[in-house]
This record gives structure tokens, C-alpha cells and sequence, in this order.
């Protein structure tokens, strides 16, 4: 699953930007332009979904694709194409896993590794209280997860627990049930009840004869099945109780939401950037930023309706998106910010392609 996500996303990227980009991407860099990259390439489904991913082991993954002969790695310049080896090999897995990915970064980023560390931790604590041991090593130190837990605990306690245990183990199932036996299997593994302490990433990837890497993604995959099955009322009797108490989650950086807070209240460009004491340009960047967000942002203080529509026009015209090859083909009036903002707003057809691999 990492291979797939990996060359999904060297291919769109197109060597258009350096391979770092993708790390930045995985690892949820919140940055305006690890944001507006992965929402004009259509990889937004792939924001923060590999948090704990190293660079070394980043770079030796993307060493091992070069190997192969998936990729070819400019070094110099840092970027990657894919090879017509690459792409039938990427068609290949794309085949196998389409059927059960669920990962959705833009959606579940924030949400998914709260929500997984709720579920371990209420599994090691119910099977422990229900065999009336109340004294435990928590898997999870986190103490706001602890927190979390033992209010749900207080909540729902009276139900007991075999009822509550029931209840999980029928929520489960009928999530597990949509996945091969092998990533089921995997999951249920990682789980710490009081018979037995969860495997490591490590002794899963061993005994499933898979990288350590798959056994992250395949566990991860599971999590967001469950957010989405949760967000989109399906019959879930019990895990809804453990979901994080929903938050806004929208692909934003926390300087652009600022600067959006500031454009409410009627301030110009300059005059936020006085405020703010920053650029003129970042300014520009989070309103770009904010465009991907909000499809109705009021652009027509930004460019008139005549630049508007020769941009569009020429973003429809070519292939690349490469910004400098777009302000080529249009005149020297024609400013970068007008460019990424015109394609933000949607302007090319292709700009909502961001599907699951």
C-alpha cells in the first residue's frame, strides 16, 4: 500500500515539485505550500496519513523504488518521474487494494489518530476491568487519552462490561469483514487485551511477511474505514462513543486561518500584512490557500472578470502546472497570485481529480 501511495503520488506530482513535497505531504507539514500542492496535484486523500514516517526511512523507500527501476531520481534537482515499469506496477497494486482503501488525510487527519488511540486503549481497559482487574500499564501514556477514555467509562458503565465488549466485537466485525483476512488479522493482532499485549509494528510486518511500512498503512486504512463509517451514521452501536469530539479539520494551515479571520472583518491585503507584520505575498498565499476551502471566496477584488477568464482559458489550453510555463502564455499584467488563485477557484477541469488510489 505504501508503493501505491508513493508512485500515485510521484506520478501526479510529475517532477513538477521535489520529491520532498510528497514527505511533507504524508507527514502532515501544515505549511500553505504542502496545502496548496496537495490540492492542486489531487493528493489531499494522502494529507497526514504517515505522521511517524522518518526521512532516512522516506529517502530509503524512495532509494528502493529507484533500484527497482519504478522511478528515475534526479538527485541534483531532487524530483522523480514514474517509468512505464513503474506505472504498470502501480496499475498492478492500484488493482489489489482498490476495493478496501479508505484513506482520507483530508478528512480524518486530525480525527484518525485520535480515535485510534482511543479504541486501543478502551479495549485494554474494558477486557482488564472485566476481569475485575483494575490495575494496568496503559498502552497509551497520552494523558488526554486517558482522560477521554475514563469519561466514556463513567458514561457508559452502567450497560456492564460483557455488554459494552459484545458491542465493540459487532462494530468490528462488520467493519473487518470488508478487508482481506490478512489485514483483519493484522489488526486484531495489534490489539492489548488482558490475555494478551498487542504486536509491535515490527513482529506484524514478521509474521505477515510484509514491510513495516503496510502493517502502519494497513492499520491506519481500517482506522479511517471506521471514522467514515462513524461520520456517515452507519450501524455502529458502540465505537461512535469513542470518536473525538469533532473538531474542524479542514485542510488550512493555522496562519491562513488567521488571515481569513481578519478578510471577515474587511481588511485589505496590506493592511493584514501590517497587522499580521508579515509579507505581502504570504498574505496572498493564504487567500490562494483559502480559495481551495471555500469555492465561494468573493475573488472579484483580486482580478477582474476579463483576467479571470483568460487565465481559465489558458489553464485549459495546457498541461503543465508549472507555474512559470501558465505566466509565459499570458500577459506581463497577469500576476502569479492571479494564476494559483484562478486555479484554486477551479478554473482547469482536471483541479477536483483527487480520488482514492
Amino acid at each position: 500500500m505504501f508503493e501505491c501511495i508513493l508512485l500515485d503520488s510521484i506520478m501526479k506530482i510529475n517532477g513538477e515539485r521535489t520529491v520532498y513535497n510528497i514527505f511533507h505531504l504524508l507527514s502532515a507539514k501544515k505549511s500553505t505550500q504542502t496545502i496548496q500542492d496537495s490540492n492542486l496535484f489531487g493528493l489531499t486523500n494522502y494529507f497526514g496519513v504517515y505522521k511517524p514516517l522518518s526521512r532516512q526511512a522516506f529517502n530509503k523507500e524512495i532509494r528502493r523504488l529507484n533500484h527497482n527501476q519504478f522511478i528515475t531520481l534526479n538527485i541534483d534537482q531532487q524530483t522523480v518521474h514514474i517509468t512505464d515499469k513503474g506505472h504498470n506496477y502501480f496499475n498492478q497494486i492500484k488493482e489489489e487494494h482498490k476495493h478496501f482503501f479508505h484513506l482520507n488525510g483530508a478528512e480524518f487527519h486530525q480525527t484518525a489518530d485520535q480515535f485510534s488511540k482511543h479504541l486501543l486503549l478502551f479495549i485494554q481497559t474494558l477486557t482488564h476491568l472485566h476481569q475485575k482487574n483494575q490495575r494496568f500499564i496503559p498502552i497509551i501514556e497520552d494523558i488526554e487519552t486517558q482522560q477521554f477514555v475514563k469519561k466514556v467509562w463513567n458514561k457508559q458503565q452502567q450497560l456492564g462490561t460483557e455488554k459494552i465488549l459484545k458491542s465493540i466485537y459487532q462494530d468490528l466485525t462488520i467493519i473487518l469483514e470488508t478487508f482481506p483476512d490478512s489485514h483483519a488479522g493484522a489488526f486484531v493482532d495489534s490489539l492489548t487485551s488482558v490475555k494478551k499485549v498487542g504486536l509491535s509494528r515490527y513482529q506484524i510486518a514478521k509474521k505477515y511477511n510484509i514491510t513495516s511500512h503496510n502493517v502502519y498503512f494497513s492499520f491506519m486504512n481500517i482506522i479511517h474505514a471506521i471514522c467514515k463509517a462513524i461520520e456517515t451514521n452507519q450501524s455502529l452501536t458502540f465505537l461512535p462513543q469513542l470518536y473525538p469530539v469533532h473538531k474542524n479539520q479542514m485542510l488550512l494551515s493555522d496562519s491562513a486561518n488567521q488571515t481569513f479571520y481578519y478578510l471577515q472583518q474587511g481588511l485589505s491585503i496590506d493592511e493584514i500584512a501590517n497587522v499580521r507584520t508579515l509579507r505581502v505575498n504570504t498574505i496572498k498565499d493564504h487567500i490562494v490557500e483559502l480559495a481551495y476551502i471555500y469555492k465561494t471566496l468573493n475573488w472579484t477584488g483580486y482580478m477582474t472578470e476579463q483576467q479571470y477568464l483568460l487565465v481559465k482559458d489558458t489553464l485549459a489550453k495546457l498541461q503543465s502546472k508549472k507555474l512559470k510555463d501558465i505566466k509565459s502564455e499570458l500577459p506581463e499584467s497577469i500576476s502569479y497570485f492571479q494564476i494559483k488563485l484562478v486555479i484554486a477557484l477551479g478554473g482547469r477541469e482536471n483541479l477536483g481529480e483527487n480520488h482514492y488510489v
